[in-house]
């Protein structure tokens, strides 16, 4: 890229840049064998991997990686493998934002036909996910939870990893970094940020405030949360590496422009709303992205053998004694 171009046109560039390389991840995903396509769904949320145990499934969990990212996101995660061990199958569905009410239709229809496909019982479904797949999974469980889903298809639990989960707090995050002009601090990035939500939502939070009431996972603005309100009786678990100093040294970012903030609140909100089993783990020096950079905003936060465990207290209850 030329560095004599404008600012403007050099923003524009990495944008569209940015967005090639989203589709050619999704256009890779369609040619490898180990992953499904569904056609019939026009987001970029239509094709997901299998993990699928020997034995008949007792339960399904859903993940949903990082926008952008392909099926085989969770290729070398650990938790696909020791839910197979459980009799428990995974689904990992190539990336959306989910800022859109489609995303979580495709998604909803992806997990129809699996769940029927694996003749999966009723009451044995989680969804969860990194980063804006976190954002996803929470809107998915809203739409189901306002009545939109039958039994099979509602999740019993949710967990979300550092998601963007406030939309009105996202928007002012990704604004604050833009004033303080930090080049560490990915500048172009919420440049991009802004854009979707303004794409996407029909402007800023004051100018679509409907608009954003109605998708965002969560308002800390609104009584109750917003839509949080529809998650005060399911078991949920937020994942988020707050390491303020790494950010402040390294990437020019602190406490008001980082994700945690999303999940502190949204997990203080639901306790008050009487969810006893809402809950915010907070984790130290486990964030990296291959190959090993250092990098809090991470899948590898999660301690996978202890989600498991989690997950198997959701979908694989023990029976009740006489």
């Amino acid at each position: 890229m030329r560095l004599d171009m404008p600012k403007r046109i050099r923003a524009r560039c990495r944008r569209v840049a940015v967005l090639a390389l989203s589709l050619w991840n999704v256009t890779v995903a369609a040619e490898d064998r180990a992953i499904v396509c569904r056609e019939q769904f026009k987001t970029s949320n239509n094709c997901y991997r299998l993990y699928k145990p020997a034995n008949p499934v007792r339960g399904l969990v859903i993940l949903l990686p990082y926008f952008g990212a392909d099926a085989n996101a969770f290729s070398s995660a650990k938790l696909p493998e020791l839910l197979m061990i459980r009799n428990v199958a995974t689904i990992a569905v190539s990336g959306a934002g989910y800022l859109n009410d489609d995303e979580v239709l495709t998604l909803k229809g992806l997990i129809e036909q699996v769940a029927h496909e694996l003749k999966m019982p009723t009451g044995a479904l989680v969804i969860g996910g990194v980063s804006a797949g976190g954002t996803g999974a929470v809107r998915y469980a809203e739409h189901c939870l306002s009545g939109n889903c039958d039994a099979l298809l509602t999740p019993v639990a949710i967990f979300a990893v550092d998601a963007p989960l406030d939309f009105e707090g996202w928007w002012n995050r990704e604004t604050l970094n833009l004033r303080r002009d930090d080049p560490r601090s990915s500048p172009e990035e919420s440049q991009g940020i802004l854009a979707a939500l303004r794409l996407a939502l029909g402007g800023a939070p004051n100018q679509a405030r409907e608009v954003y009431r109605k998708r965002s996972p969560f308002l800390a603005s609104e009584k109750d949360g917003g839509n949080a309100r529809l998650l005060r009786n399911i078991p949920i678990r937020l994942y988020t590496e707050p390491d303020v100093v790494w950010t402040i040294e390294n990437i020019g970012r602190d406490y008001y422009t980082l994700n945690a903030m999303d999940q502190a609140a949204l997990v203080l909100e639901l306790r008050a709303l009487g969810n006893a089993r809402a809950e915010l783990i907070t984790t130290t020096g486990k964030g990296f992205r291959p190959p090993g950079t250092r990098n809090p905003h991470s899948w590898t936060i999660v301690d996978e053998p202890n989600l498991a465990d989690w997950l198997a207290l959701y979908l694989l209850p023990k029976p009740v004694r006489p």
